[in-house]
Formats: structure tokens, sequence, C-alpha cells
């Protein structure tokens, strides 16, 4: 009898980062997203790997598009689906009223900063808690329309997304606490700190 992958949580220590920071993130921290936020018009997804938001958020009912650095989409399951550099190509997508996504975290910051120059309602991220950490970081923060922090109350698993579609490792035990980080182009003032609870089985 074969035996089953093992968890992510029991083998994270011992790995190296991901090509391209690929980490795939569950559909439960988008959902979780859509319970505390609300979205209207285009959303788009920069760095949508295998779609996981892109394909949440239109199942809820909401427009949203997605593309990525590396085609590793199944299919034409991503609406609007496109191979694209965020932070070189350009034209972008036109008429983006928010911007969702799971951004490589070495290059998260500067995501974040071309986000806030296309989106005009709404920049979610979903980052490490530790994204507020670092004395440069926080004085750019502070000049950011950072509205909210939406942390989980739980740890979300978030795998290496090529060992997770070829069966090698299961998603399960994440050890890092992550949060959603919010920016709205109408926000003035300090961010808030809410605190996201998991929604009952």
């Amino acid at each position: 009898m074969k035996p089953p992958p093992p968890r992510f949580g029991d083998v994270m220590g011992t790995m190296k980062r991901a090509s391209n920071d690929f980490y795939v993130d569950p559909p439960e921290a988008t959902v979780a997203l859509m319970r505390t936020e609300r979205f209207s018009g285009l959303s788009w997804d920069p760095a949508c790997g295998s779609g996981t938001i892109p394909k949440t958020m239109v199942a809820a009912g909401l427009s949203c598009i997605g593309t990525d650095l590396v085609d590793r989409h199944p299919g034409d399951e991503v609406l609007g689906f496109a191979v694209q550099d965020f932070l070189a190509d350009r034209p972008h997508p036109a008429n983006i009223d928010n911007i969702v996504c799971n951004p490589p975290f070495n290059l998260a910051q500067a995501f974040v900063d071309k986000a806030l120059t296309i989106a005009t309602h709404k920049v979610a991220m979903l980052l490490p808690l530790t994204f507020l950490e670092g004395v440069r970081r926080g004085q750019w923060l502070t000049r950011t329309p950072l509205a909210r922090v939406h942390v989980f109350s739980w740890r979300i698993s978030m795998p290496p997304g090529e060992l997770l579609l070829s069966g090698a490792v299961k998603a399960s035990g994440g050890k890092k606490a992550f949060a959603w980080f919010i920016w709205s182009r109408d926000h003035d003032g300090p961010a808030q700190v809410r605190l996201l609870q998991k929604e009952a089985a």
C-alpha cells in the first residue's frame, strides 16, 4: 500500500524556497476575505498561480481575471488568463477596480506599489503577518492607504505549488501566521486590525 504524501507542515523546514515563490493559497483564504470585505466591479489577480483566487471569486458571483508570470493554470478555467509579468509588462488590463493577490513575498512591496497605481478601489494582498515588521517597511506602510489587516485566527497551509500539484506533499499543517492586507484608495488614518474566524464546518 502506497503511503500518503507527507504533510507540508512536517517537511517545510527542510525545503528550499519554491521557484518564483509559487505557493498555493487554499480557497478558504479567499472565502474568508469575501466574508469580511465587499468587492464590486472587476478584480484582477496578477500572480494567480493555478488560479485559486480568481476561481473562488468567480464561483461566488464576482468578476475576477487572473494573470501570472508562468502559465500554470489547468486549461481555460481561469477567466481571462494570460501570461504577464505584473511588474514589467504593459499595458495592464483596463478598468480594474480591485487587485486581489497572493504575491511573491520577496516582491510584495513592489506589487503593492504598482497595484495602487492601477486599482481604483481596493488592493488586497495575502501576506505573512511578518510583513508588518521592519523600520523601513513601517515607514513605507504609513505612507500608503493601508486600511485594514485581517489576521487569520488559524494557520492556513501554503505549500509549494509544484510539490502540491504533483502530489508530493499534502496541504496541511501551516506554521506561519497570515493576514489579508487591505489598501483602500479612499482611506485616511491608521489601519485597523481585525481577526478572521474560521467558518464552522
